[in-house]
């Protein structure tokens, strides 16, 4: 867990993950996790932290960079990358992005509020970063960064300022030395994934597809079919799939009543939640409370 406070929302589907591309690798998509990271405090649009042994398969859209303590392993993209002694490796907007533990290599982690480099004029959401960076310069950035947090968080007067003013020069080299723009093709998958993330933190309000198409800035006929063309469902399908497999959830878990999780899930009429939610989980939210009920009876 990273020193600021950080959520991770694991997929719903067992059979088949709803964030994984066509065609991944099932053992990689079926742990896949949309990382939303809650950076509640605007001075500190930054998360840092020392000493991770290995990251699970997840993204984000923020920017993600690593600096190794020993040889290891990163994978970006489905693509895997060899990393040694003082590399640096990072993962761009959106992208999906791991590194198995090996051994005892511990990386330090620094991630980027996209917000936050977009208010001053970097924006990272079309580049493609180069994965694995080997050059003393640049991590003596990183390092430079890493002191900064360090005064910050011991009270430093203007630590804060400091910090912030060491990730601009590091995400400026990062930009002008090791990035191009991306491909129409990931693009478009990144304006999926950050729809299906808006989805995740929202599912409990009202959403429309007008509503979700003008969030990542693209039409409403392009959203609709790209987000077909990439998850396998449509919109509403998608939607109501994670909001029944949320609602089973309370169900099983909790002591509210049938009209407070719909609400909870984002269901604000009754019979098309049970209508609904038998057409996906395959029973009724009555039936599945029953089943609950008998097993703490038995």
């Amino acid at each position: 867990m990273y020193e600021n406070e950080l959520s991770c929302t694991a997929c719903t589907e067992d059979n088949g993950c709803e964030c994984a591309e066509p065609g991944a690798n099932k053992s990689l998509s079926s742990v896949i996790r949309y990382e939303q990271h809650k950076l509640s405090d605007p001075s500190q649009p930054y998360l840092f932290h020392l000493g991770n042994c290995g990251i699970m398969p997840h993204w984000h859209e923020n920017i993600e960079i690593l600096y190794f303590h020993g040889d290891a392993s990163v994978i970006c993209d489905r693509k895997e990358y060899a990393v040694c002694e003082h590399d640096i490796a990072v993962f761009g907007f959106n992208a999906l992005h791991a590194s198995p533990i090996n051994g005892d290599t511990k990386h330090d982690c620094l991630i980027i509020d996209t917000d936050f480099l977009a208010r001053n004029g970097i924006d990272v959401s079309t580049l493609r970063f180069q994965c694995v960076i080997r050059d003393e310069s640049f991590a003596a950035l990183f390092k430079n960064v890493e002191r900064e947090v360090k005064l910050a968080r011991d009270g430093d007067a203007f630590g804060d300022a400091a910090v912030k003013a060491a990730i601009l020069t590091l995400a400026v080299e990062l930009c002008r030395a090791y990035s191009g723009r991306e491909d129409n093709e990931r693009v478009r998958g990144s304006v999926i994934k950050r729809a299906i993330g808006y989805i995740k933190s929202h599912y409990d309000e009202p959403l429309t597809v007008d509503r979700l198409a003008e969030n990542v800035n693209v039409s409403k006929y392009y959203f609709c079919r790209e987000f077909h063309s990439e998850t396998g469902y449509t919109v509403v399908r998608y939607i109501n799939n994670l909001r029944c497999r949320e609602a089973e959830r309370l169900l099983r878990d909790t002591g509210c009543s049938i009209g407070e999780v719909a609400r909870m899930c984002g269901f604000e009429n009754m019979s098309y939640f049970t209508r609904t939610y038998k057409s996906i989980i395959g029973k009724t939210p009555t039936e599945t409370r029953m089943t609950n009920d008998e097993s703490f009876t038995h």
